[in-house]
């Protein structure tokens, strides 16, 4: 991507997040975010039509980085040298990325938009989840396997939301302990 771009998107981005922080998503305008970013309304509509493809836009961008299937050594995590078959240290290295982003997080859970971010979460955390339940990682349960695989994708979007609201202070790895506890 051209860098002017990303800088334009990156900046629309975080004018949508102040705007988030600011009012309900309902309330909020293409003007809003315009004055939020001070971005011009050509280079918004030369990559955005309306509100919701922003949404959709930056909830993509923060799930394609924090699924990203590279283990590389980053700023706040260093997973390099883990095995992509170490599903313990996938989902650390997942919650890591979670927390990079912890602001705009924060600020989309706090807002309308909270079952849009759950809801995708939960569908990009499925693939893992299943991989695991599949080859036996987590504990074998006298269920059908499509039922443990949303109950244990749904146990992570319960963790992460519990995570950002009442224990931000704790390591990803603690997170990932409490998950693992409630899939025994």
């Amino acid at each position: 991507m051209d860098r002017r771009v990303a800088k334009s998107i990156a900046a629309i981005y975080r004018g949508f997040g102040a705007c988030l922080a600011e009012k309900k998503y309902s309330e909020i305008a293409v003007e809003d975010i315009l004055q939020s970013s001070h971005i011009s309304r050509s280079t918004f509509y030369a990559h955005f039509k309306t509100k919701d493809d922003v949404l959709d836009s930056l909830l993509r961008n923060i799930f394609h980085h924090v699924f990203s299937p590279s283990l590389t050594e980053e700023a706040t995590h260093d997973f390099s040298h883990a095995s992509v078959l170490d599903y313990e240290h996938l989902f650390i290295h997942t919650l890591y990325h979670l927390q990079d982003e912890k602001v705009l997080i924060g600020t989309i859970l706090a807002s309308e938009v909270r079952s849009r971010f759950l809801s995708a979460l939960k569908e990009q955390i499925l693939p893992l989840v299943s991989r695991c339940v599949k080859e036996g990682f987590f504990p074998e349960k006298d269920l059908p396997t499509a039922l443990y695989i949303d109950f244990a994708a749904q146990n992570f979007v319960t963790v992460v939301v519990y995570w950002f609201e009442h224990a931000p202070e704790k390591a990803p790895s603690e997170i990932v302990s409490y998950y693992f506890s409630m899939n025994d």
